[in-house]
């Protein structure tokens, strides 16, 4: 059995007033799709990590907790993507709405290549294929209404 730890991620949901979802591109791969992720530092807790990602990846902090996922998603990482004892990443699922304006988010582009809000019936599309995983667990837990819910209650 291969011995190695996971490291702790947040990974963020972001729905804007009109359900359509945030992602990312990576600076190093632009077509590389994605939802906004990061470590988690120690003592720091999940709602923290992610407000502060979001504040160094997007420059704004205008966000409004929706709810946590109860289900993680679990990977590992190959073994050229290695660099120190942990072998993947547990992602705690956070869902969050857009407080904001647009304009407001300035991407951190030593880390990101853009942005884009993308419809919900849509978002497979553009998700790199690694990255669809974390949206089926979402739709495993959060119908199309609950999240139309949450959203109207935030």
């Amino acid at each position: 059995m291969t011995q190695g730890k996971l490291r702790k991620n947040v990974l963020a949901i972001i729905f804007d007033a009109d359900a359509n979802i945030l992602i990312v591109s990576r600076s190093n791969d632009p077509l590389h799709w994605q939802f906004p992720q990061g470590g988690v530092n120690e003592g720091e807790s999940n709602q923290e990590a992610v407000l502060r990602e979001l504040g160094e990846e997007l420059h704004t902090m205008e966000f409004t907790f929706l709810a946590e996922c109860p289900e993680k998603h679990v990977y590992r990482w190959a073994k050229k993507l290695i660099r120190d004892e942990n072998l993947g990443q547990e992602q705690t699922i956070m869902l969050l709405k857009f407080t904001g304006n647009t304009q407001s988010i300035q991407v951190d582009r030593r880390e990101l290549g853009g942005f884009l809000w993308v419809p919900q019936d849509k978002i497979e599309i553009f998700l790199h294929e690694y990255r669809k995983p974390v949206w089926n667990i979402v739709l495993k837990h959060f119908s199309k209404e609950q999240i139309a819910t949450l959203l109207a209650n935030a």
